[in-house]
């Protein structure tokens, strides 16, 4: 009696899921599966999604979601997304599931880390996702770097990419244009930038070709007056050098013109020269984080 009352408690299934014992995974119904609220993908392309869905109707969903359990009848998703979407486009009513207990930190570290790890984000995504990492969680660029596998450098360049205005951020969300396109059109200030990015698509120019013309656009334009020039640009210079001044206990100098110039922070001895890499440090990280 008892071996039949297994088999029909495998077969029979009332509630939200079913967990089969001897593999630890658990069948969940579609409909009580939500999205992942710190997912970073916005975009999916509908023919991969079909595609995939083709996928799973002939050979079933191998690799289960992964999932957090909310509630009773709430499962949140942390790990799956295009699988999830493409079960729904296959009719699948139920799907095997991996349920975890993790913090919302976490939920958006695994979303991130597998979408990154198969080249899934697009660079928008990526960097909003990063700066939700940064803002909302408080890490700094560096301790990003350790959990997502990547150089501190890359993901602040990443994040320099929200700096783009809105126009120029969903054409690069839009695959209008590459990383390397938006890198170069950050040089320019405001809606130049998305003029310059529209031009971008309508010649075809590479990232190299953008960068030579963004160069040139930006040495054409008039310089500011000279009595502006001479009346603030100097006051500028002494105001910033003896705030650096102050900050980094070192007399600093600014050398140059609008072009192009120089910052010195100078040092005359080696313990000066310590002391002052690590107040460097010490700002970087704060700055970071």
């Amino acid at each position: 009696m008892s071996r039949l009352g297994r088999g029909l408690d495998s077969l029979i299934n009332d509630g939200p899921e079913s967990t089969d014992r001897s593999t630890g995974i658990t069948t969940v119904r579609v409909e009580h599966i939500h999205p992942n609220s710190y997912q970073p993908r916005k975009v999916f392309v509908r023919e991969k999604l079909e595609d995939l869905a083709q996928s799973l109707k002939e050979n079933g969903m191998i690799q289960p979601i992964i999932v957090t359990k909310r509630d009773q009848t709430h499962y949140e998703l942390i790990a799956g997304e295009r699988r999830l979407e493409a079960s729904k486009i296959a009719g699948f009513e139920e799907v095997p599931v991996i349920i975890r207990s993790v913090t919302k930190k976490e939920q958006l570290q695994f979303a991130i880390i597998e979408n990154i790890q198969r080249e899934d984000l697009n660079p928008i995504e990526e960097a909003q996702a990063y700066h939700v990492l940064h803002d909302e969680f408080g890490l700094t660029h560096a301790q990003i770097s350790e959990i997502i596998g990547k150089d501190r450098v890359t993901i602040s360049n990443s994040l320099r990419l929200l700096k783009l205005n809105e126009d120029v951020q969903q054409m690069l969300l839009a695959g209008d244009i590459s990383a390397g396109h938006a890198r170069a059109v950050l040089q320019l200030d405001g809606e130049k930038q998305s003029d310059f990015a529209k031009i971008v698509v309508a010649k075809g120019w590479s990232v190299r070709q953008t960068e030579k013309e963004v160069k040139r656009f930006a040495e054409e334009q008039p310089e500011k007056p000279a009595e502006e020039k001479k009346g603030f640009f100097p006051d500028l210079i002494r105001q910033v050098s003896k705030q650096l001044a102050e900050r980094f206990k070192v007399k600093v100098s600014i050398k140059g013109n609008p072009k192009k110039g120089k910052v010195v922070f100078q040092y005359s001895s080696e313990e000066e020269r310590i002391a002052l890499l690590e107040r460097l440090r010490k700002f970087q990280d704060e700055n970071d984080g």
